[in-house]
């Protein structure tokens, strides 16, 4: 039977503000899998006390959290957010308990059906999903044999990042050329990152939310390349690309490009150097 839940989306909506659950190794809402119903999760808590109280057990288990205040202006943006990292059920947890409600119940997928396939965003939720989950339990600060299911999340993520489309941000050149003869004739830089070795990585984004993160000044464009593609803008002197700097940062060095091909095998569906309208 059918549980009608109006009013407890009737009072997530008149909620003043809300504390999400982040986990400090990814810089993104905490992800959990529920293990009854397989549900991929996010919660959200009414005061910062509770959400101390629910983080004990994953101090215990050397992953950190931390609270991110939403204001109810922005709970729109935040739970449509939560589409492009695979997120399907919200938990939100009060001095009254705790109250499940899918997400596609409160606030409506985006829908790009309608757009032709080339101006569609790109998004790749299985991927931020895999990622996330695999940087939440990577990076605890704990013997490699204590971590829980590497080898599943490892083989998931790879296949994931295998068949992803990815943004490439690039910074046209000046000149008197259009956009898209700058592309056509590389005429374009490509920014760079240096971790704490000084060694070089390239920036590299699942979905505009997370260009958008890097991309603040407004001064990159975005370029939708599948992954047999990023070989070509490979630079020289990097030693491969980060995902997601802005959230669980994923290092991909070049040797990954042709061992993921090799090992999974790749089709050649899209073609790379798409101009992304983002």
């Amino acid at each position: 039977m059918a549980v009608d839940k109006s009013f407890l989306i009737r009072s997530i909506q008149k909620k003043e503000s809300f504390i999400v659950a982040y986990c400090a190794y990814t810089n993104m809402p905490l992800v959990v899998c529920d293990p009854e119903t397989y549900n991929d999760q996010v919660y959200m808590f009414d005061t910062e006390a509770l959400l101390q109280e629910f983080a004990k057990p994953y101090i215990e288990k050397k992953i950190l959290l931390r609270g991110v205040k939403y204001e109810n202006k922005n709970f729109l943006t935040f739970f449509s957010m939560l589409f492009s990292i695979g997120i399907n059920e919200l938990v939100f947890v009060s001095e009254n308990g705790r109250e499940l409600i899918e997400l596609e119940e409160l606030v409506r997928r985006p829908d790009y059906s309608s757009l032709p396939k080339e101006k569609q965003p790109v998004s790749n939720p299985e991927l931020q999903l895999t990622g996330l989950y695999f940087m939440q339990e990577a990076s605890r600060p704990v013997p490699n044999e204590q971590k829980e299911g590497m080898v599943d999340l490892e083989e998931e993520l790879s296949a994931n990042l295998l068949k992803a489309k990815y943004i490439v941000a690039i910074e046209l050149l000046e000149g008197p050329e259009s956009d898209v003869e700058k592309l056509k004739n590389r005429k374009y830089r490509l920014p760079i990152l240096k971790n704490k070795n000084e060694e070089i990585l390239q920036p590299l984004f699942t979905d505009p939310i997370e260009f958008s993160k890097f991309n603040r000044q407004q001064k990159l464009k975005a370029l939708a390349m599948p992954f047999s593609g990023l070989k070509k803008v490979l630079i020289k002197e990097s030693k491969g690309f980060l995902l997601n700097p802005g959230g669980f940062h994923i290092v991909m060095p070049a040797g990954l490009l042709d061992g993921l091909t090799e090992r999974f095998g790749v089709e050649e569906s899209v073609a790379s150097g798409q101009e992304s309208q983002e």
